[in-house]
């Protein structure tokens, strides 16, 4: 196996870690695969902003404030990936994900489920591959919202 297979498996693999430390709310580990001025920006399928974060512990913090109580999963599939440099890898992801909110009260989102693709940039550094720029550029995104006739789905 050449370096640069080598070096596209361990992204591969961090890719999955990072879905699953978000599924099951590890923030610590999470925080390990992020460079601390990571740039996150991600857009609905109109190509509206819907956040943008320009630092690693904020991006965690809101991941963290606004998953208490959720269940969610991520999934990442068809992956197109190039190691640009050394110690630079650029990685598109297609991607599916779900969100079950807690106890969200009427009007209130109950379940957000999305579709997309991630745009990353992967630096290698002494701690070995983290993300440096992540984008999530949305095909679908539908929100079921509790109402008193029962749920409703929005797209």
């Amino acid at each position: 196996m050449s370096d640069v297979e080598s070096n596209i498996g361990r992204v591969r693999r961090a890719k999955a870690q990072y879905c699953r430390f978000v599924d099951t709310k590890n923030w610590p580990e999470l925080t390990k695969l992020l460079e601390q001025d990571l740039q996150v920006r991600m857009f609905d399928p109109a190509g509206a902003t819907i956040v943008s974060f320009d630092d690693r512990d904020s991006f965690v913090s809101v991941c963290d404030t606004s998953l208490v109580g959720a269940q969610t999963i991520h999934q990442v599939h068809n992956d197109e990936i190039d190691q640009i440099s050394d110690d630079e890898i650029s990685a598109t992801w297609s991607m599916e994900d779900m969100i079950i909110f807690g106890s969200p009260g009427l009007g209130l989102p109950s379940r957000m489920h999305g579709f997309g693709h991630y745009h990353e940039l992967w630096r290698l550094g002494a701690e070995g591959w983290r993300i440096a720029r992540l984008e999530l550029r949305r095909t679908i995104l539908e929100f079921t919202v509790a109402s008193d006739q029962g749920e409703r789905v929005h797209v």
